[in-house]
């Protein structure tokens, strides 16, 4: 969607909250304003993103007058939107949400479920990948050096945003090979905001998972008698 103001409709109108009550609300995990995520404290800010960064305050269930207003400033009109999802019956709830919401704003969205197994194939193709595609990323180690950098440059490996920015590429870069851990974060945080003020992603969730442990779990030693989740990996 090469159109800044559209990219910003569609975030606008889209119903987050509803998106977050059928992937299972509060268990699911919190709205998401960005893709660095909190429990990466040193990278995370807000970024504003539904505060104010596109143009007022929007709710969880979307605000399709704004959108209407952005699609109108853009000059252009609003080409349908083909919707990509990796089908289950979960997603097949979701796609249905993206759908009506989008609608309420005058956006028309046509879902495009994909076989899992085929999904990537697809979506990470650009001659073949729709408009917009639903997908997921977490850090690789507790740093958004392993975040930025992969999803909003060409040498990243999942751009799927298929986004080509020189200035933005080079300061990425730039915090990627800086050793000052403070301003590094600072660097990072900059670039989350930036690259949600131009909507090269839409966030929905911070993801959680829920899991158990039996109590007499304990090493073979004997010693170290509870488990405990870290939380940067978030796996026992």
């Amino acid at each position: 969607v090469p159109n800044l103001q559209h990219r910003q409709a569609i975030a606008a109108a889209l119903d987050r909250g509803q998106v977050r009550t059928i992937s299972g609300g509060k268990y699911a995990g919190t709205l998401a304003d960005g893709v660095i995520k909190p429990n990466l404290p040193a990278d995370y800010a807000e970024s504003g993103m539904w505060t104010g960064l596109l143009g007022g305050e929007i709710p969880d269930a979307g605000d399709p007058e704004l959108a209407k207003q952005l699609i109108e400033e853009s000059g252009e009109p609003m080409p349908e939107i083909r919707f990509d999802y990796s089908q289950t019956p979960e997603r097949d709830k979701e796609a249905a949400a993206v759908v009506t919401s989008l609608k309420k704003a005058g956006i028309n969205v046509r879902p495009n479920p994909i076989e899992p197994g085929q999904y990537y194939s697809i979506v990470l193709d650009p001659e073949k990948a729709g408009e917009v595609m639903w997908s997921g990323w977490g850090p690789d180690w507790p740093n958004a050096s392993t975040v930025i950098p992969e999803l909003f440059t060409p040498a990243g490996g999942f751009n799927l945003s298929q986004i080509d920015d020189a200035d933005f590429s080079s300061r990425v870069q730039e915090a990627k090979t800086n050793t000052d851990r403070t301003s590094q974060s600072e660097q990072l945080k900059e670039l989350n905001k930036e690259a949600m003020e131009q909507v090269w992603a839409i966030p929905t969730l911070f993801g959680r998972t829920q899991t158990m442990a039996g109590s007499k779990v304990r090493a073979a030693s004997g010693e170290n008698d509870n488990v405990y989740v870290w939380a940067p990996y978030s796996s026992w």
